[in-house]
């Protein structure tokens, strides 16, 4: 569980680097926000619970 979950946040963090890069700032905001909701994803799925909406 833990392995995917850093692995999306890492190519997440990566992408979003080479769109601030650049300039692309709300593609980049917008890459970690998808991120998060995956690795959230994974995290829950695993106690059998629905995902939380963090991010609107």
């Amino acid at each position: 569980m833990y392995q995917k979950m850093y692995t999306t946040l890492f190519n997440a963090i990566t992408d979003a680097l080479n769109l601030m890069e650049d300039r692309d700032y709300p593609a980049a905001k917008l890459r970690l926000m998808s991120a998060q909701r995956e690795a959230e994803e994974v995290y829950i799925s695993e106690d059998g619970q629905p995902p939380l909406e963090i991010c609107p």
